[in-house]
């Protein structure tokens, strides 16, 4: 089956580390294109993908030159698939038009809960192109009621993580606290208030460290400042873009999530499967479709500070309890296996 994916680019991001992920083991059966509409690559791809880079041209406006370019490219016939299938709602707003006018079948992919940065773009192409998709694929049941009235052909696709064979000994990790993310985003990821949060538990607890992983010079340095007001400065980490961030998680002990709101977060997903104590705001939505209670992590009222603060705490004191929870991490995330959602998209296909 020819399939291509459309997306801005593969510079860091959750929705683009599932793209990422998605299309080198869905490349194993099918004739896969990989189609970036701005620069920027981090993520690794298999040699056997066929990358286009559609961001050329004089037009200064992104809408108009990736709607030019997407135009341009599928008059050809030969370059046309069995299946679009576009990440994020502001690309479909040019892809779907392109797609009905060339009769290609065109998949939007949703990777945030629908009440999250509901930009004016996102609004238009929700309501304005959304309906004329061949289908909506999205994170969770939070999501399905809300598309599915905008596109009776919606389907719940959760992100795919990729089960380790080897999970290190939970003795032999470091006394680390991990967060990661988009820094440039700090404040809808909670790492201002992480910093907060953690700050009185770090001068009480010096043999810890906290580490937050994620690219963005303008939040990095908007987290040293405030690191150094609180005094945390020394016990800070902020190594930058990680690409081996199973490695750093499997080096750490503790996992914290304080967004304000995910679609199904990625990263929760990888701590879970790499064994860490997993501690997470109930935000909207996500951490609730991953984490039972106080069985494979903990689950807190969504940002309540003190009860977070609190049950971090415990964590830090209670080795045993950050053993236990750390240990139903890995099996809990089976049902999100690699080739359990390739299998899912591949039935989605046929379906279609």
């Amino acid at each position: 089956m020819k399939l291509d994916f459309i997306i801005d680019s593969l510079d860091g991001g959750g929705a683009e580390r599932v793209m990422a992920t998605l299309i080198n083991s869905l490349s194993n059966e099918n004739d896969i294109t990989l189609i970036t509409l701005n620069p920027g690559s981090k993520y690794p791809i298999n040699k056997n993908i066929t990358k286009i880079d559609l961001h050329h041209g004089s037009l200064k406006n992104h809408t108009l030159r990736s709607l030019k370019n997407l135009f341009s490219y599928y008059q050809k016939k030969q370059k046309r698939p069995d299946f679009i299938i576009v990440f994020l709602p502001e690309n479909a707003l040019y892809t779907i038009p392109i797609s009905k006018f060339y009769g290609i079948k065109v998949i939007v992919s949703e990777h945030t809960n629908h009440t999250a940065n509901v930009t004016r773009k996102r609004k238009i192409s929700r309501k304005l192109v959304y309906p004329f998709a061949t289908g909506v694929t999205v994170l969770t049941s939070f999501d399905f009621k809300y598309f599915k009235k905008i596109n009776k052909n919606t389907f719940i696709m959760p992100n795919p993580v990729i089960l380790n064979e080897k999970i290190t000994d939970y003795e032999e990790r470091k006394k680390s606290i991990i967060a990661a993310g988009a820094l440039n985003r700090y404040k809808d990821k909670g790492f201002d208030s992480l910093l907060r949060i953690t700050a009185p538990l770090l001068q009480n607890h010096t043999d810890w460290n906290l580490i937050i992983l994620g690219g963005g010079e303008k939040g990095i340095s908007a987290l040293k400042n405030l690191s150094k007001e609180l005094k945390i400065e020394n016990q800070l980490i902020l190594p930058g873009f990680c690409e081996n961030i199973n490695e750093v998680m499997q080096e750490s002990q503790i996992f914290v999530l304080t967004s304000k709101f995910e679609g199904l977060p990625m990263v929760l997903m990888e701590a879970l499967s790499n064994g860490l104590a997993c501690i997470a705001y109930d935000c909207v939505s996500g951490p609730r479709d991953l984490i039972n209670n106080e069985k494979n992590g903990l689950l807190i009222e969504d940002q309540n500070s003190t009860a977070f603060q609190q049950a971090l705490e415990n964590l830090l004191i209670d080795s045993e309890l950050r053993k236990k929870i750390a240990a139903a991490g890995p099996s809990s995330m089976k049902p999100y296996n690699l080739p359990e959602i390739v299998k899912k998209w591949h039935q989605l296909f046929n379906q279609l």
